[in-house]
């Protein structure tokens, strides 16, 4: 597998930040501030007045607001890595922007999405501020070919070529229902408010089914829900003390009723994971809140799948390991070896490389040099990439836990010429060959620095504090060894190809 080409740095921080957006954080530690009306004061010249107006049209389908100052970077990246699973790479890039947007007084920063927004592949971004020619200079070269930047008044947009285009034609339109939430004083510290005009609600109305998907478990018209909800607002409070709220509004109060009922059953069904979500009602409003409890059952939730399908990938990686190192024996009249040598006996490649055309990465093998060192310049391809099924988030980029245990009288053991499957005299399905290293064995997947285990104390270097292990037998068949059922005895028989044992 040859891995895809990053985006820019610096772009991957602009989209982190437009995360907020579409309110994916984690949320906890709910506080108890309650939606209230919008203050009435700016309601009526909202158009003129606020910084995002100029640049709404009827085609503008959703405005979020983002509070930058009220980000707390490392909080929100340990958030995000609770739920999804992904190391975060970007804190550094983030501050850094953070610290531009600061030096160049830039106000909150909004993102403007319409209908051409899928053709664009990116909204259209305004950073108010009344120095743009410093923020634009700070800026300015920070995000590639595909995002431009230019000055607009009062204001710095960040858009590609086409958008900003467009903007220089814009007829601007009063937009309340867009504007008016992100005037609410007890709103959250970032919000997202969507509101379709009525024609792009009637036809989904009419393009949206009547009733739910089959074993849809609860009871919902998508076409019903079309017609009722005018606007959704999302309003968002990051770590390290989050939270979120949801606003839906709708077209009459009989709407409401039906929201409401709806939404009710969706948090009986899945209770009792949704138990301390709660819903509050007013005349053509329903509000969603959800509370710390809510979000940790879901970061446990998350934690367990992630885990679930990574043992699952992990099985499945390991037993066609098992049927590549019986493809390699047939083709090659020997197993893999160790380790890759060079003419003077310095070791080059790991065990893993000799097998990647049995795991179907033919012209990625072709592609190494088996003459340099896995590490030279010459190989940075295979630095950078990691054959699939072998990595884990928690662990640091390309390295595998997957190992060949050296020990004596094992597979592994000794600088001879490799291993045949007739060497291995003891039970197939008791010899170990690769086993399921702790994650501080880990390696680099093309590095031959052997993994030596301990003759007086095996368990310790197999198991290392977990209670299980898995481990790969001669016979292709995958175990879990339990720790509470093994010795240092037991482990030695198993480790060992030919002990008679």
């Amino acid at each position: 597998m040859i891995p895809s080409k990053q985006p820019r740095s610096a772009r991957r921080a602009v989209a982190l930040l437009m995360v907020f957006s579409a309110g994916l954080i984690s949320v906890a530690d709910g506080q108890d501030r309650r939606e209230g009306p919008p203050h009435a004061a700016l309601i009526n010249d909202l158009a003129a007045s606020h910084p995002a107006s100029a640049y709404i049209d009827a085609s503008t389908l959703l405005v979020a607001e983002i509070d930058w100052e009220k980000l707390d970077v490392d909080a929100f990246f340990a958030s995000v890595q609770k739920l999804t699973g992904d190391r975060p790479s970007d804190v550094a890039i983030v501050k850094d922007l953070i610290g531009k947007l600061k030096a160049g007084k830039a106000g909150r920063i909004y993102v403007l999405a319409g209908q051409q927004t899928l053709t664009d592949r990116a909204p259209l971004i305004v950073i108010p501020t009344p120095d743009a020619a410093t923020l634009f200079t700070a800026m300015k070269g920070m995000f590639g070919d595909n995002v431009r930047i230019a000055p607009s008044g009062s204001a710095l947009l960040f858009g590609t070529p086409d958008q900003l285009k467009r903007v220089e034609s814009l007829n601007p339109v009063s937009r309340n229902d867009l504007l008016s939430p992100l005037q609410d004083a007890n709103r959250l510290d970032h919000s997202v408010v969507i509101a379709l005009p009525d024609a792009s609600r009637d036809l989904l109305t009419k393009l949206w089914p009547a009733k739910e998907p089959d074993r849809f478990p609860v009871k919902v018209s998508p076409s019903r829900a079309a017609a009722d909800i005018h606007r959704l607002v999302i309003t968002v409070q990051t770590p390290p003390q989050p939270m979120v709220r949801l606003l839906l509004d709708t077209v009459n109060a009989e709407a409401a009723d039906r929201v409401a009922e709806t939404l009710a059953a969706i948090k009986q069904q899945f209770d009792p994971m949704l138990a301390n979500v709660t819903l509050n009602r007013a005349p053509k409003r329903v509000i969603v809140e959800i509370d710390r409890k809510t979000i940790e059952l879901a970061e446990t939730i998350a934690s367990e799948m992630r885990r679930s399908a990574a043992r699952a990938k992990r099985v499945a990686t390991m037993k066609q390991l098992g049927i590549a190192f019986y493809n390699y024996h047939d083709r090659e009249k020997h197993l893999p070896p160790r380790c890759f040598v060079a003419a003077d006996g310095k070791p080059l490649h790991s065990w893993l490389v000799a097998v990647l055309p049995d795991m179907d990465n033919l012209a990625f093998y072709r592609s190494i040099r088996l003459d340099l060192p896995w590490n030279a310049d010459e190989n940075a391809r295979m630095r950078n990439t990691l054959p699939a099924g072998f990595g884990s988030p928690q662990l640091p980029v390309g390295h595998t836990v997957i190992r060949a245990p050296v020990f004596p009288g094992s597979l592994w053991h000794g600088d001879g010429p490799p291993k045949r499957l007739d060497d291995i005299t003891d039970p197939a399905a008791n010899t170990i060959l690769l086993i399921e290293a702790p994650d501080d064995a880990s390696i680099h997947w093309a590095d031959p620095t052997p993994w030596v285990i301990s003759e007086d104390d095996p368990i310790q270097d197999v198991f290392g504090d977990r209670d299980d292990a898995r481990v790969l037998l001669a016979d292709g068949s995958v175990l879990l060894l339990k720790r509470a059922e093994m010795d240092n005895q037991k482990l030695k028989a198993m480790l060992t190809i030919a002990a008679g044992d």
